[in-house]
Order: structure tokens, then C-alpha cells, then sequence
């Protein structure tokens, strides 16, 4: 089945993480921006993703670390997974399912991002595109650095003042 469909809204597109998780078989790779931790943990992918590792999966992750997100990362590295830190990214954000599956953004703004509220997204299995993301992912992970690292560095700073 070829698989070619944009989605509209944030519910959707969990809905669609989701089901790439739960078909991949070895590796899941997420470069997300931090709000969608919270909302993947909302909507149970932490869970799957859990299981998903306990079969022998591996999931890695790239997300902008800030001090009110260090308790949402350190959830997933307890799980298992391996998150680094890119600072201020704001490129493509994307979930890819061994390389065979893929969703990845197409209008998001993650400054405004509801669980309710629209973006927009295209979910594929095209196995070109799917590389392709991966190949963003291993360029960003290159460069990316370590979440127990950030979380340290945020430890060491304190909380910010508002």
C-alpha cells in the first residue's frame, strides 16, 4: 500500500506517530521540537515507544532542550531512548519508522502548537523520502550534543527568571 496524505491537525499526526511506531520493527527516529514530548506522553507514544524498546527496538531523538522540559526528556532517556540537544532548530520536524515510514512537517509553528489546534503535515512510505529524513536526522544528531549533558549545563544555570 502506497501511502501519500497530508494531515491537518495535531491529533492526526499523533495518531499517525503512533501507528509508525507500533509498525516498525527496529528503529524510530524523532526530531521534534520539545512541546511534542509532553503531547506524545498525552497521547500514550511514550508507552508504545517503551514497548517498542523492550522488544529490541531503538528509538533516538533530537528536541531543543530548555529547563521546563528537562523532566519530559529525562522520562524518555528512563525509557530508554537516546535524546540530544539541538539548539534552536528550526528546520523540518519529523518521525521516521525504519526508514520506511515516515510523517514530517509542512506548516507547524511549535511557538504556537495546540494538542487541539492545526498544522499540517504529510505522511508517507515512500522509501526515498523516508532516507532522505534520515538523512537530515543523522546530519542534525552529528551535531546535536548529549541530553545529559543539556540537562547538566540547565542544572548548573537554575531555573530561568520570569
Amino acid at each position: 500500500m502506497t501511502i501519500q496524505k497530508v494531515v491537518k491537525n495535531v491529533k492526526d499526526i499523533l495518531a499517525i506517530c503512533s501507528n509508525i511506531i507500533e509498525s516498525a520493527e527496529k528503529e524510530v527516529l524523532w526530531l521534534v521540537p520539545s512541546v511534542m514530548l509532553f503531547y506524545a506522553s498525552t497521547y500514550g507514544l511514550n508507552k508504545q515507544e517503551k514497548m517498542f524498546i523492550q522488544k529490541g527496538g531503538f528509538v533516538r531523538g533530537i528536541t531543543d532542550i530548555s529547563y521546563s522540559y528537562i523532566d519530559a526528556v529525562r522520562e524518555r532517556l528512563d525509557m530508554g531512548e537516546e535524546v540530544r540537544h539541538y539548539g534552536q532548530y528550526e528546520g523540518m520536524i519529523f518521525l521516521v519508522g525504519d526508514n520506511s515510514e515516515s510523517i514530517s512537517s509542512i506548516s507547524i509553528d511549535p511557538d504556537v502548537l495546540l494538542f487541539d489546534g492545526p498544522a499540517t503535515a504529510f505522511w508517507s512510505d515512500d522509501a526515498t523520502y523516508t532516507e532522505y529524513l534520515s538523512s537530515i536526522f543523522e546530519t542534525a544528531w552529528e551535531r546535536a550534543i548529549p541530553a545529559t549533558q543539556r540537562i547538566a549545563e540547565l542544572l548548573k544555570e537554575g531555573p530561568p527568571d520570569f
